[in-house]
This record gives structure tokens, C-alpha cells and sequence, in this order.
């Protein structure tokens, strides 16, 4: 299933250290499935980690196709790279190139495009790293993480459960 990236543009007040307060803006990018939910998942995750009120001003789909992620603690930062898909025509022979935006964690641009190539490795297309940036994304929230299990909510059985119960009625 493709992921539906939507970028958050955020507001928020927060108190220094010395007790002076300073006008914060953030970028965040998270999957969901409709701009609805996407405002709705961005809210209940920042009011974990911003104390105080915020507001969403800007939310955009985006047009990142692949998450890069790394299990490197120092890889805090978020680059951004355009890769382009080569492919030939069947008839004319002419390369076509179509682009695809990755989002790569790194901790500088080199850990970055370490990382890009690690994950592009096993293309068997070529392709070709056109540009990558930095972002100024903060965070990134995808829409199922691999450390979180799933929980099965009380009014839901899973499948197996009602399988059995459908097999003692043949």
C-alpha cells in the first residue's frame, strides 16, 4: 500500500531556558489517509510532545514516496532526495526518466546518501541521485511503526477466533 504523505506546518510558543518565551515555527511530515486524519493524528502526536497550545496554519500533501529511516541514534536530521527511475522505451529506445522523492535520515548530507544507497541497493532499475537537501522537518510520524504492535480494539475478534467459531457450525 502507498503511503499518503501530508507535511504539517506548526505554531507554538515555547519557554527557554531563561524563562523567555520565543515563537516557534515546525515542520512535520506524517502518513494518512485523507487531510481530515492527518490533522487529527498530527494533533494527538504533538500533544505529547509540545506543552501548551499549538496550531496546525499549513497542511499540504506531500510529494515524498519513500521513508528512509535509519538505526543510527545520531541520524536526527531529514534530507530530502529526488531520484530518477531510468527506464527505455520499448519502441524508440529513449531513455525515459521518471522522478521519485525520497525522505532519508542522517545525521550530515554524507551519512544521508550512505544511507539512500544502502536502502537503493537492491533496485535492480537503474536509476540516478539527482539532488539531495536538507529539510528542515522535525519529525516524521508513519502510519504503522514496526515497534508498536498492533492492538486489536475490545469490540473487534481477530479473524482466526471467528474462523473456529464458523467451522462448529458445519
Amino acid at each position: 500500500m502507498t503511503a499518503n504523505w501530508f507535511e504539517a506546518k506548526v505554531k507554538y510558543v515555547k519557554v527557554g531556558e531563561d524563562g523567555k518565551e520565543k515563537k516557534m515555527s515546525e515542520l512535520y511530515l506524517l502518513d494518512a489517509m485523507s487531510y481530515t486524519e492527518a490533522e487529527s493524528r498530527i494533533t494527538e502526536n504533538l500533544r505529547e510532545m509540545i506543552q501548551g497550545d499549538f496550531y496546525i496554519v499549513g497542511l499540504k500533501k506531500s510529494n515524498i514516496t519513500e521513508l528512509v529511516e535509519s538505526n543510527d541514534g545520531n541520524d536526527d536530521k531529514w534530507f530530502k532526495a529526488k531520484v530518477a527511475i531510468i527506464d527505455a522505451d520499448q519502441i524508440s529506445g529513449k531513455e525515459k526518466k521518471s522522478n521519485q522523492y525520497y525522505l532519508v535520515a542522517g545525521a550530515d548530507i554524507d551519512s544521508a546518501l550512505a544511507n539512500l544507497h544502502k536502502s537503493l541497493s537492491t533496485y535492480v532499475v537503474p536509476f540516478e541521485i539527482s539532488s539531495l537537501t536538507d529539510t528542515n522537518i522535525m519529525d516524521v510520524f508513519p502510519y504503522f511503526s514496526d515497534d508498536v504492535e498492533q492492538q486489536v480494539p475490545s469490540n473487534l475478534k481477530p479473524l482466526e477466533d471467528m474462523e473456529a467459531n464458523v467451522e462448529g457450525f458445519e
